[in-house]
């Protein structure tokens, strides 16, 4: 991937997804292959200073190339499962409209609570799927409320099946629901509201924190 020629962007086009096979793509599967090594292992005293070691390194030489948030790439990889980031399991997207979205997500045990898939990682998949879809060709919103049901456990190393759904919208408020299934199987369900951003709310409120502090 040529830095010059690709520029990261908020913009998302929620378009289905691809796959991609690039330095940073490579970078991101490294991440997460290594979040899962970690998780599976039991390493030695000796193992574990020497991977950390390595880890470290890792860290010091790409904080030579930190940027600020909007000149960041990772997190924007919109045509990417997961773009680019190693938080939440990669969402893979198949179909979309302008008011639904389905796609296939695979947790494995570094994202596990105790033999199935931890409770947390459920919102962090809606909120993937049901955000981009709430802000799908509309101003941009954030996410004012999630609620998820859990009624079966998601079974690890097995493809999910997420929905998403735009059910209504009054004002600046999009209400949106999304279903979890394995096979057949609910194994759970959200309903979430999206709040639309005042023209003075999408500004880097990082920045200005930053400012006021001098």
């Amino acid at each position: 991937m040529n830095p010059n020629i690709w520029q990261p962007t908020w913009d998302d086009p929620f378009a289905p997804t691809v796959v991609t096979d690039d330095e940073f793509t490579r970078l991101i599967d490294a991440l997460r292959a290594a979040q899962e090594a970690v998780t599976r292992s039991r390493p030695t005293p000796r193992a574990a200073a020497d991977a950390a070691a390595r880890l470290r390194e890792i860290a010091t030489t790409l904080a030579g190339f930190e940027v600020d948030e909007d000149e960041q790439i990772a997190g924007k990889r919109w045509e990417s499962a997961g773009h680019g980031q190693a938080l939440a399991p990669p969402v893979h997207l198949d179909r979309i409209t302008e008011t639904t979205a389905i796609g296939r997500v695979t947790v494995g045990r570094f994202h596990s609570g105790r033999y199935a898939m931890n409770g947390g990682v459920a919102p962090l998949i809606f909120d993937e799927i049901l955000a981009r879809l709430a802000n799908h060709r509309r101003p941009w919103a954030r996410t004012a409320r999630l609620q998820v049901d859990f009624r079966a456990p998601a079974p690890l190393h097995t493809e999910l099946t997420v929905t998403a759904r735009l059910v209504g919208q009054q004002g600046r408020k999009r209400f949106l629901r999304g279903t979890l299934h394995h096979e057949a199987v609910l194994v759970a369900k959200a309903e979430g509201l999206w709040i639309e951003l005042k023209p003075e709310q999408t500004h880097n409120l990082s920045k200005e924190l930053e400012g006021a502090g001098e």
